[in-house]
């Protein structure tokens, strides 16, 4: 499936200078990888054409809700929350064979209005799951990062190598069997904006339901 050049970096050390570091949850830090850094590696192991990733589930987990300001957000803001299933695949330089993984994520977002709030959640869970389905392929895609001592984040990266791509006419076409003229579907950002809800328009003896800024 994969090359002596991929596998040397395949099975190499996570380059230290990679991993960032930001205050979890309980205030403690927590390493990761950004996913600028994870699909640029992604581009080196396997090569621009040999990975393709893709959302197949975008949840919403629950409504928009509007916060009161607080010390963190002196102004408050809308709360929401988004899952993401991602299916990445990975196919051998010669595209006869592939590797499926399939990983979810989540984000919980926030925004002066429900629209950006949206936005940027899904964008975040969408990044999230991609980054999990990455660190099924080991240390260099963050997976070194889930050892406590982190025995095989290191100095340093190997050198650098072009990975060698067989002749075009030689490599099986990746799109094969799919129609030409495929309709054009909504994005999954403008679906979960479509689907979120909108304020009741107040009738004339009762209340506006909603006052979340859209």
């Amino acid at each position: 499936m994969f090359t002596s050049d991929q596998r040397a970096l395949l099975e190499g050390k996570l380059d230290k200078a990679n991993v960032k570091s930001r205050r979890g949850a309980n205030g403690k830090p927590v390493a990761y990888l950004e996913a600028w850094r994870v699909i640029d590696m992604a581009n080196e192991v396997f090569g621009f054409g040999n990975w393709d990733a893709e959302t197949v589930e975008m949840k919403q987990e629950h409504e928009p809700v509007q916060i009161p300001p607080t010390e963190e957000h002196p102004k408050g803001g809308i709360v929401v929350t988004y899952s993401a299933r991602v299916r990445l695949t990975v196919y051998s330089q010669d595209g006869s064979r592939k590797v499926v993984r399939g990983r979810s994520g989540g984000h919980r977002g926030f925004g002066p209005t429900v629209g950006q709030a949206v936005e940027d959640c899904i964008k975040a869970a969408e990044t999230d799951a991609t980054k999990r389905a990455f660190v099924t392929f080991g240390n260099i895609f963050g997976l070194a990062l889930y050892d406590r001592e982190q025995r095989n984040v290191g100095v340093g990266t190997p050198e650098r190598r072009q990975v060698s791509v067989p002749p075009r006419s030689q490599m099986a076409a990746i799109d094969e069997g799919f129609e030409p003229s495929e309709p054009a579907r909504q994005t999954t950002s403008q679906r979960a904006i479509a689907a979120a809800p909108r304020p009741a328009p107040a009738g004339p003896n009762r209340k506006e339901h909603s006052r979340l800024p859209y």
